[in-house]
């Protein structure tokens, strides 16, 4: 994939993009599966990783899609697509929509707009949990395992990611058919 190619995928998700970094990364992995370079393990590792990084998930997102697709270049042309619309549209729309905050149109819009963010997210899960419980039971017992830590407890993410590392590693590779 060219860098150009690159530049203007991530720049048309950017562009194109309501909703914030978690909605982008749902773009991202649709655009990515679209191009059939990425598998879908390989798309499913990255959006961990980018969820994972500390910053902007769509800015990690971009970049490791890039350096996967082209390198150190193809991960600079992916961020800089991703992040100049988000960048001008906010300098350039801000004072406007600060005027028209309270305008029942403006909330209707946002309201809109934050249901299909949900759709989006969904969307996203699905297709990871999909990949995640692929591998057997094994899988899919770290699966359940990790949800009923996020879900029935008060668990900091982190020491959930950790518990579920360690659920995984204690219970090996999965055996061979």
């Amino acid at each position: 994939m060219s860098l150009s190619s690159i530049f203007f995928l991530f720049l048309r998700i950017g562009a194109f993009t309501f909703g914030g970094g978690i909605v982008m990364l749902g773009f991202i992995e649709k655009e990515l599966r679209a191009t059939a370079r990425l598998s879908p393990e390989d798309i499913a590792d990255m959006v961990v990783l980018a969820t994972a990084f500390p910053g902007p998930v769509a800015a990690n997102m971009a970049f490791l899609s890039g350096k996967r697709l082209a390198g150190i270049a193809g991960a600079l042309c992916a961020l800089s697509g991703t992040i100049i619309p988000p960048f001008l549209t906010i300098l350039f729309l801000s004072k406007g929509l600060l005027q028209f905050i309270d305008e029942p149109w403006l909330a209707a819009f946002f309201l809109g707009a934050a249901s299909a963010v949900v759709v989006i997210i969904g969307r996203v899960v699905y297709s990871m949990a999909r990949v995640s419980c692929g591998g057997g039971w094994k899988d899919i017992s770290t699966f359940v395992a990790v949800a009923i830590l996020l879900i029935g407890t008060e668990i900091h993410p982190f020491l959930a990611l950790v518990g579920g590392a360690t659920i995984r590693l204690f219970l090996g590779e999965e055996d061979a058919v």
